[in-house]
This record gives C-alpha cells, structure tokens and sequence, in this order.
C-alpha cells in the first residue's frame, strides 16, 4: 500500500491522520472484470514510473501473477468517474482453508518473518489468516490528493473483515514509515530491496488491538462492519461511495468511455 506522502510534522497537528473529505464524487469498486483490472493496472502503471519505481513499457500496464489469483482482490478507487488510486490485498491462510492462500507478495523478501508472525497467532488461539495490503498507486494527476489513502483504507478494512484476518502487514518504504506506526503498525524487519522494483521496503504489521484505535484515528464518519450496507456491495462487486454509508445516491450513472483500454 505504501505509497502515501506527509511530513511527521503535518501529523503531530493533527489527532485523526487525515480530516475526512466532505464530498461524494469518490467511489470504489473491486475489479471483478478484465476492464476493471486495466483500469487498475494502468494507474498503478503511471504511478510506479510517475517515482520511477519501474521502468516504461509498451503496454503502460503493471500488472503480476497474484492481480488475477483467489486470494486477492484489487480496488479501484475513482474520483469524478475516473480512475485515482487502486490498491491490493492479498490473504495468507497457515490453515489452509481458503483455497491458494499459500503466499503474499512480500514473502519473497521477509518469508521466514510472515510465517513467524502467522505462527505465533496461531499459538495465541487466533486463526492465522494474515492479510498484506500491496500495490497502492495514485494516478499522477491525483498524486497530490491525500484523501485517496482514506478510501484506499477504508477498503482495506472491509477486505479484511471479508478475509477473517487476523494481521495486517504491509512492506513499507523508510521514509513513509512514520506514519503507519502513527496508525499502528509496528515496524517487524528493517528496509530490504524489493524485486524487480527500485526501491527498499520494510516489514510493518498491525496488530487485532490496534484495529479500531486505527480506524479512529482515520476517522472513519460511519465505521466499517459486515453489518454496514458498504460492505455487502462491495464485496459483490458494486460501485460504493468511499467515505459514507449514507450517502444519498448509491448507485452513481455509469459514465460512456470512463474504462482505460490496454494503451490508454
């Protein structure tokens, strides 16, 4: 998910992460078919090379094998109808009982930490079931608009409830670090190089009794529950609004020309 810039000092003045926007033109939706996926890929695309996190392709996608695997789901967040930020969750089930959620992205370079941190709630009586949110990127055009990482949460909160996991974790560039421990993640392994990307990240995760202090300190209006009508369409596959359950218009117009096509 890293991928968010503020300064410590913006932080300290404030006692949420980030005041929630009053506005109801930012909705989300997973990407449940290949045209949602191009979307998703294609601003994650110009994100990445926007930093020079990779290098220019043909295609202009970045995509990789878990985009299409069952133990992840993308989010595609849009703002006025166009496509802002995407992100990534990807489950990792030690029980085995959710089908191919053997691996996450980041145990190609903290493996031994993962399992241990999944061992260990397993020990404690929890189930294990450890969630890596991954692959936040910000369209270039939005890269300035820092309220995308509170609908990019907010989704991530209902994912992980969809997943019954225990642990968040997250592989977290440096100088971002500051504020996911502000939210409550702690820092489990220092920077390492990440494949095939150019940069370094470190080992962040969060912890069950972090959850809702973290989601306080969002400052989430309405919550997030299996319980709240969010939740349910989401995970079918609904365009919802991001910041509000209430909000008057639950089904925003579709919009002729809104998808990215490959090359777009």
């Amino acid at each position: 998910m890293d991928g968010y810039i503020c300064t410590s000092s913006e932080l300290q003045r404030r006692e949420t992460i980030l005041a929630i926007p009053e506005t109801q033109d930012t909705t989300a939706r997973i990407a449940v078919t290949p045209e949602l996926m191009r979307e998703a890929a294609k601003v994650r695309y110009d994100g990445y090379l926007s930093y020079g996190y990779i290098e220019a392709h043909r295609d202009k996608l970045f995509t990789d094998g878990y985009d299409a695997a069952a133990n992840s789901r993308t989010v595609v967040i849009y703002r006025d109808y166009r496509p802002a930020a995407t992100i990534r969750v990807t489950l990792l089930d030690l029980d085995g009982r959710w089908p191919s959620a053997d691996k996450v992205p980041s145990m190609d370079i903290f493996g031994a930490e993962i399992l241990a941190l999944g061992e260990t709630a397993m020990r404690a009586g929890r189930s294990g079931r450890i969630v890596e949110i991954n692959r936040f990127a910000s369209a270039p055009s939005f890269a300035n608009d820092r309220t995308l990482i509170i609908a990019a949460f907010r989704m991530v909160a209902y994912l992980r409830l969809y997943f019954d996991a225990d642990l968040m974790i997250n592989a977290v560039r440096t100088q971002h670090m500051p504020m996911y421990r502000r939210l409550g993640f702690k820092k489990i392994e220092e920077p390492r190089q990440y494949p095939n990307l150019n940069f370094s990240t470190g080992l962040m995760a969060m912890f069950p009794e972090q959850y809702e202090t973290a989601l306080q300190k969002i400052g989430f209006p309405d919550g997030v529950s299996v319980s709240d009508p969010i939740y349910t369409r989401l995970i079918a596959g609904e365009s919802v609004p991001a910041f509000s359950s209430s909000w008057s218009n639950p089904r925003p117009p579709e919009v002729p020309n809104a998808t990215i096509t490959i090359g777009g």
